[in-house]
């Protein structure tokens, strides 16, 4: 049987461009902590790969328990992203005693806006990040993606991350990254002309929105408590209860993670209506669109509540 050389090296050929379209093909394995988080790096991904989704947005990220299959992600991971230790405080006792190659926390990032935590009685203080400042993580306000502004950063700081784990799909990200920065652009203008104006007083159930309260204009009295998963003191409800009389106060919003009955105990017989906000986006589909729709239910419901307590 005569072999055709020509044939034979066509073959080779065939073989090692389909070796490398498959290998070229593989995505990387990423994990993001929460839905907001989730949804930014869904959409750089789109096209390339989907990231898994580690906490529902009716888990607290403050205190949520890793499943067995959660363990088995993270350990096959490529890459991690998170907030960091100030808010998903049992992935910082967990991912050094697991295996995924890399992890980013979204805090470690220089160029964000960063405020410090806000106390129940207490402003809070700007802090000013950079590449030879790291503040201490105990006094920052963790709710970052609140602030569309630090949301273009951290897009910019995804497709970086994916690009290392995944060079070959550098293009793809980098495209992605710009066209979400755009839409980021544009729904923060959008979210600008829907709360200008609006000076009614608030309270919320826990200081978690102060990036969005600054960048909008919006005029908060305190919070019924610093730690979601913490009861207040008396004290304190005392206090806030007289705030709430004496500040004029017309919404109070609670969150669907946590038990609103401090809300209606305090809101008793004041005129104050009750409306929730959720951060983390609990009844929204996870996905690419999910950090815009939980932006977007926010503005609406403060709209909503606010514009209703000014007539």
């Amino acid at each position: 049987m005569t072999v055709n050389p020509v044939r034979t090296a066509l073959a080779l050929l065939f073989i090692a461009v389909a070796f490398n379209v498959g290998a070229a093909s593989h995505p990387p394995r990423v994990v993001a902590s929460i839905a907001p988080l989730h949804s930014l790096v869904a959409a750089v991904m789109s096209g390339r790969g989907e990231p898994l989704l580690l906490l529902s947005g009716s888990e607290s990220p403050h205190t949520f328990s890793l499943r067995p299959s959660d363990a088995r992600a993270i350990n096959n991971a490529d890459l991690v992203i998170w907030i960091g230790p100030e808010l998903e405080q049992p992935l910082e006792r967990i991912l050094p005693t697991l295996s995924a190659k890399r992890s980013i926390s979204m805090l470690s990032l220089p160029g964000l806006e960063l405020l410090a935590q806000k106390g129940v009685h207490d402003h809070a203080e700007h802090v000013q990040a950079d590449k030879t400042h790291k503040s201490s993580l105990s006094s920052i306000d963790p709710h970052i993606w609140l602030s569309p502004g630090n949301a273009q950063r951290m897009v910019d700081a995804i497709a970086d991350a994916l690009i290392t784990a995944d060079p070959d799909g550098t293009d793809l990200y980098r495209r992605n990254a710009d066209a979400l920065n755009q839409r980021l652009a544009d729904l923060d203008d959008e979210l600008r002309a829907q709360l200008h104006g609006l000076e009614a007083r608030y309270t919320v159930f826990h200081n978690a929105y102060q990036y969005f309260e600054r960048r909008y204009g919006l005029h908060p009295v305190s919070g019924i408590t610093t730690h979601p998963e913490r009861r207040p003191g008396a004290g304190h409800l005392r206090w806030l209860r007289k705030a709430l009389r004496d500040e004029q106060v017309r919404c109070l919003f609670s969150e669907p993670q946590f038990d609103d009955r401090l809300v209606d105990m305090l809101s008793e017989g004041l005129p104050i209506r009750h409306a929730v906000l959720d951060p983390l986006g609990a009844s929204i589909e996870p996905g690419p669109e999910a950090y815009f729709e939980t932006l977007r239910q926010m503005g609406r419901t403060m709209h909503e509540c606010l514009t209703e307590a000014d007539r």
